[in-house]
């Protein structure tokens, strides 16, 4: 068989391409790990899995540009195969020939190419007719000799694990967990623990993977690692393989130079507090904090309206999309999206329309679901006030902006410190737009990955210039306290309100 594709290169991918974290294996929300651990279950326990994950799929195609997909996916998760199983095969196909949908080989030199990992005769069969006689796009990292870019991805994964001794890693972690008091001290001890463990396996030659730390720090021993059984008796098995996992998922979008898509309720690429050359969008280099920060000060903030808006993406056929792409709210939405990222440091004018885009756009979404479904939509739908921050974090410090409700004239500022280095440091800027607990929209957007020369005298003028405002109200301790307590449940970690 030969099958017409089109080789491109990081390059030649859209602006705004993501690669989806939720089509790895082992994903599952924070609370549905720790629930799992608890009741001593399996990830195959989990009987929301396959809606889960099929609403983050959905999410993905709707809200990116473009959609980096690993082979491995493409033609092993269940929830990818039936999208191009019986009628949605021609939706697949349209997704595939648009380049909304771009396929990543690893070592193969066709979509055709039967892979190296284990895949049965059906699943395969199935993956060949669906790309016959579809003029798809396979993305690699080059297109001639890639060992030294697989060794170099191999070592930077191994390089963070063993990293994990450092006082500047253990903190930010221990702060973007949110590691009570008491158990800090344990905690950082089993950050040092992984680390001397990944130092033993390279002392022998070998570059750590993921699954040599599933046995040894998160999974019941003598379990299968793809059944998902997680030992609750294993100390910090779920906060190391939220850990191990984001480390891993973002390796192939760091390398393309793209966006990883965190799926709702787990944790973001920011908290690893690990900016490299590799993943660095924009270098903040000292001449442009000014800009910044002035930027932080003219900033606008949309007022979004409450609306009805549809409880969940899953419910989104392949057609769906395919319709919802064609509209001037998805291209207007896009437009401003891939504006923003190309001109972060303008962001003051970009983050207002970007919302204001999404709303628009998730409220196009509804109606037309609504208008093709026949059955009564009021199960479907429900009243959400979309809710606009931007989130700046400086090393292990975290700064929360949002719209004050009682006067829109003014910005709330949290501030949480944590660990900033003296010398260089990490900075990353996102725009969140928030949904519901029950309504399973909202998005975020890392819009800003650098790093600063001093980070912590950054940090404290960021913090000076919004003090002298008085457009800017910093939350007291009192008030931080009453908010944290109405919100526990929503925000389990401060850090991983970034995407």
């Amino acid at each position: 068989m030969s099958t017409s594709f089109e080789k491109i290169t990081a390059g030649k991918l859209n602006q705004g391409a993501i690669v989806p974290q939720a089509l790895d294996n082992q994903w599952a929300p924070t609370k549905v790990l720790k629930n799992l651990a608890n009741r001593k279950q399996s990830l195959t326990d989990w009987k929301e899995r396959k809606r889960v994950v099929l609403s983050e799929w959905r999410r993905s195609l709707v809200y990116a540009p473009q959609v980096v997909v690993n082979r491995a996916a493409l033609i092993n998760n269940s929830v990818v195969v039936e999208d191009y199983s019986g009628e949605n095969k021609k939706y697949f196909q349209e997704l595939l020939s648009r380049q909304v949908i771009v396929d990543y080989l690893l070592t193969e030199e066709s979509p055709d190419q039967r892979p190296s990992f284990d895949i049965s005769d059906e699943k395969w069969t199935r993956w060949l007719d669906v790309i016959r006689n579809t003029n798809l796009a396979c993305v690699r990292l080059d297109w001639g000799k890639q060992d030294d870019d697989f060794n170099h991805i191999s070592a930077i994964f191994h390089g963070y694990i063993q990293s994990l001794n450092m006082p500047d890693r253990t903190d930010h972690l221990t702060n973007a967990f949110k590691v009570s008091k008491r158990m800090r001290a344990d905690f950082r001890d089993k950050l040092i623990e992984v680390a001397s463990y990944a130092f033993n396996i390279a002392s022998q030659g070998k570059n750590i993977v993921r699954n040599d730390l599933y046995k040894k720090f998160v999974c019941v021993d003598g379990s299968k690692i793809d059944d998902g059984f997680y030992d609750k008796n294993k100390p910090f098995a779920i906060e190391l393989k939220e850990i191990f996992d984001l480390r891993y998922t973002v390796n192939l979008p760091d390398a393309l130079g793209r966006y990883a898509f965190t799926p709702k309720g787990s944790p973001d690429r920011t908290v690893l507090g690990d900016i490299n050359q590799s993943n660095l969008q924009n270098l903040l280099k000292d001449n442009r904090v000014v800009e910044f920060i002035d930027a932080l000060k003219r900033m606008q903030f949309a007022m979004l309206n409450e609306a009805l808006y549809l409880k969940g993406l899953d419910i989104l056929s392949l057609g769906d999309v395919i319709e919802v792409r064609k509209t001037d709210e998805w291209e207007k939405y896009t437009v401003s999206l891939n504006s923003l990222l190309s001109s972060p440091l303008e962001f003051e004018d970009k983050i207002d329309d970007v919302a204001t885009r999404f709303a628009k756009l998730n409220l196009k979404i509804t109606d037309l679901k609504i208008k093709n479904i026949k059955k009564s939509a009021n199960s479907l739908v429900s009243r959400w006030q979309p809710g606009m921050m931007v989130v700046i974090a400086i090393g292990g410090a975290l700064m929360k902006l949002t719209l004050d409700a009682a006067d829109p004239s003014r910005i709330l500022v949290e501030a949480l410190s944590g660990p900033v280095a003296i010398g260089l440091a990490p900075i990353a800027v996102n725009l969140k737009i928030m949904a519901a607990e029950h309504v399973d929209l909202g998005i975020s957007v890392n819009f800003m990955r650098s790093k600063v020369n001093q980070g912590r005298e950054v940090w404290s003028e960021v913090n000076g210039a919004l003090k002298s405002d008085p457009r800017f109200k910093f939350l007291d301790s009192k008030e931080l306290g009453s908010t944290q307590d109405a919100d526990q449940s929503k925000n389990e970690n401060d850090l991983n309100d970034i995407l």
